[in-house]
This record gives C-alpha cells, structure tokens and sequence, in this order.
C-alpha cells in the first residue's frame, strides 16, 4: 500500500508530522482527488446494478424458499457492505510512531486503529533501504533506445530488520523519498 498511501518527506507539514511527547508521528497521505472520481463513478454504476436487481430480488424475497432466501439475503449483504468497505479504503491512514528505541505502525480505517505493532530500534543499521523488483528486465537486457521508456524499475521497501525477522514498514517509487523518511525516523528513534 506504501505506492498509494505516501508519507510526507518535509518537516514543514504540520497536518501529517506531529511531534510531541518526545514522539513522532508520520501520517500517511490520502488518495488523490482523481481516485474521488473514481470511486463517485463506481458507486453511480453500482446503485444503476442495484435499482435494476431491486424488483427481482424483493420478489425473491417474497416467494422464495430455501437456496433462492439465501441468494437474496448474500446479495443484500453484498449491496450494503460493498460501498462500505469501498469507502474504506478511501478512509485509510498509516501511521509511524517513533519513540526512543521503538518504532509503532498503527494501521486505521475510518479513524479508527485496526492494527497496531510494535518493534524494537537499537541501531541505525535497523532500518534499511531495499530495491525489489520481481521480474526481469527485458527492456533493459536488450539495451535499445526505443525501449527505455518499458524497462521495469521496480520499487524500493523501507525495511525494519528485527532479531527474528524483517518487517515491511513503507514501499515508494522514489528512493530519495525513502532515504528522507528514514532520516526522519532514526532523528527521533535513537535520542
């Protein structure tokens, strides 16, 4: 989620770096307005879907026994909660928290936190940058010009290495983006 859900890499925006308490808190950004859009023609399709499966389903409903009752009550679910948990992803925030020698990401939905997890930082070389890219080049082994433009550049993690595993903290197109974000981690980790 790290590609669409970014981190703010300068300390001037007060809104997503907050700190307090001999804290830091990296809030991650929203989706961009165009994904509004998106989401404002899927739900008009959608409610287009469902006034046509109205009439059919009430009757379903009504005169419907055993199979039939059960497929009628799986789609109204599926009318309700779709646009839900559609809007949730709209509504989704990261959070990093940093302390002395701790490092919390807290995941949250509609404000509220769903998931929170907490690691040790000791040292600088805890958080590290990685290049991941899954598949293989082939518009970089051919060397052409014309293919420059379709090589695959993969993207880079922010890595968390703990004593027993590593923990996947932020992904970004960016490197430098990345390199910013741990030094506004480590700044306030390691005090």
């Amino acid at each position: 989620m790290g590609l669409m859900y970014l981190f703010p890499t300068k300390d001037s925006d007060p809104d997503h770096i907050i700190s307090k308490d001999n804290s830091l808190i990296l809030r991650s950004y929203g989706l961009p307005p165009i994904f509004w859009f998106y989401l404002l023609a899927i739900l008009t399709i959608f409610s287009f879907l469902v006034l046509n499966v109205w009439g059919p389903l009430q009757k379903m409903l009504r005169i419907g026994e055993g199979l039939d009752i059960l497929i009628a009550y799986s789609l109204l679910i599926l009318i309700f909660c779709a646009p839900i948990i559609l809007l949730g992803f709209y509504f989704y925030e990261k959070n990093l928290v940093v302390k002395k020698n701790s490092l919390t990401l807290i995941d949250k939905v509609f404000f509220i936190p769903l998931r929170k997890r907490s690691y040790p930082l000791n040292t600088v070389n805890d958080l590290c940058i990685n290049h991941f890219i899954d598949s293989p080049n082939m518009a970089r082994i051919k060397d052409e010009k014309a293919l420059k433009a379709f090589q695959n550049r993969g993207y880079f993690e922010l890595l968390l290495k703990t004593e027993t595993n590593t923990i996947l903290v932020d992904r970004h197109s960016n490197h430098g983006s990345l390199v910013k974000i741990k030094s506004l981690l480590e700044s306030r980790a390691l005090l």
